[in-house]
């Protein structure tokens, strides 16, 4: 998810092509993180709490945390096309005209929506290596 999120930042292609589904699928990845960290914390109840299991069950919010901007960014980015850059059904202008604001705009949301992207996927990185040496040690 975070990988398509910044693809879509920098390429309209993609981002034209996903079109709605890519917050559906942030929504969807957003949910999968809860889930995953409620089942996580429900197993840390049955095993015994090493270090390692403390560490995981610790920075496992980080990673939820990195959907949730994941969501809120592609949302965003979503939002700011459909409904201020692109024209409104019957109307021949977007609501938004001026082209060095939607470039101003369009470029920052574009360089958030990476850096969450990189954010989302580190903290995944870091959840599984601490989860892998829980389950090892």
């Amino acid at each position: 998810m975070a990988l398509v999120s910044i693809a879509t930042a920098w390429i309209p292609r993609v981002r034209d092509w996903l079109g709605i589904v890519l917050p559906i699928l942030a929504a969807a990845a957003f949910i999968a993180a809860l889930l995953t960290t409620q089942s996580g914390e429900a197993l840390a109840t049955q095993v015994d709490q090493t270090a390692a299991v403390t560490a995981h069950t610790g920075i496992a919010d980080v990673a939820v945390a990195g959907a949730f901007l994941l969501l809120a960014g592609t949302w965003a980015q979503w939002v700011w096309l459909r409904f201020f850059v692109r024209p409104r059904p019957g109307r021949l202008e977007p609501r938004v005209t001026r082209a060095g604001l939607v470039a101003a705009v369009s470029l920052v949301g574009s360089v958030l929506l990476t850096l969450v992207g990189v954010f989302a996927i580190v903290a995944i990185v870091v959840v599984g290596d601490t989860g892998a040496r829980a389950v090892w040690e």
